[in-house]
């Protein structure tokens, strides 16, 4: 039925003296829709993805609008021919750009335009890179070798491209902070307290993004604690998961980890994707007791 009201539409269009010139307007148009259809059945297909205005409003939507908002642009202004000389000999190439040379310079000079503007769209609306994320060694459990954890790094640099992860093996001493910061992170009766969290965050003021390592245990969290660009993994609720090694573990958590730091950093992570009483200090994990 859509096929035969498809074919009837074109016909009446082809039967209308404007329908030269909106042709390639409509082809298109007709093209951005079917790119956007294919578009979101392929992120539905591959992340389940089910909401349209949450499929509109992301990257892959936009590129797709924005390239035929250019293409359409372009279309438009090349109805304008500022050249109004006659048309030259055919079969001379030199002839041929003497004659158009306004035409073919105006052309160009708006093709390039268009182009920039669409980069600039596309740049800002891509995903954003955290390319450097520091890991600061505080301390490590005796299962685990300095080395054997930054050959671990290295690989994981290696195989993916989204964070670039450096190791920092200086051990983070708080004696380095300053006596009001040093009783910020550790504020008299707060059972809740993250002085660990806090000297990340104070680093990570310094060197950027950063998630800190130890093998001293949380206050009333467990695996690890993140907030803004710092965040801190313990592995001394490591053995809750066994039968996995430390470095597993800790390759997990780092990634985890850099993505809650990439999600913050974009403002895009749901607020109410952790417990209410996690808010401002989340876990990695569920918040229930093991």
């Amino acid at each position: 039925m859509l096929s035969g009201f498809w074919d009837t539409l074109v016909k009446y269009f082809e039967k209308q003296p404007y329908w030269e010139a909106v042709q390639p307007f409509f082809l298109v148009l007709f093209g951005a829709g079917a790119a956007e259809v294919a578009a979101y059945e392929y992120v539905k297909a591959q992340y389940s993805l089910t909401e349209v205005p949450l499929f509109l409003g992301s990257y892959l939507s936009t590129r797709i609008l924005v390239s035929a908002g250019a293409v359409l642009l372009l279309l438009l202004l090349f109805r304008f021919d500022p050249s109004r000389r006659g048309r030259p000999e055919p079969g001379r190439l030199m002839a041929f750009y003497r004659g158009h040379r306004t035409t073919i310079l105006y052309r160009g000079l708006l093709t390039a335009i268009v182009a920039v503007a669409s980069g600039f769209v596309f740049f800002t609306t891509s995903p954003t890179r955290l390319s450097h994320i520091t890991i600061r060694l505080m301390d490590l459990p005796a299962d685990v070798r300095s080395d054997g954890f930054t050959y671990l790094v290295y690989e994981m640099n290696r195989m993916q491209r989204q964070w670039y992860f450096d190791i920092d093996v200086r051990p983070l001493n708080p004696s380095t902070l300053t006596s009001a910061e040093y009783n910020a992170c550790n504020p008299k009766g707060d059972d809740n307290a993250q002085p660990l969290l806090c000297y990340a965050e104070r680093k990570a003021e310094s060197q950027g993004p950063l998630i800190a390592i130890t093998a001293k245990p949380l206050n009333n969290v467990y695996f690890a604690t993140h907030r803004g660009t710092a965040s801190v993994i313990t592995t001394a609720d490591a053995a809750s998961v066994a039968p996995i090694t430390n470095y597993e573990y800790l390759a997990y958590m780092t990634v985890l980890q850099s993505m809650l730091i990439h999600l913050d950093a974009r403002g895009t992570r749901p607020i109410e994707a952790f417990a209410a009483g996690a808010t401002r200090t989340t876990s990695a994990s569920c918040s229930a007791s093991r």
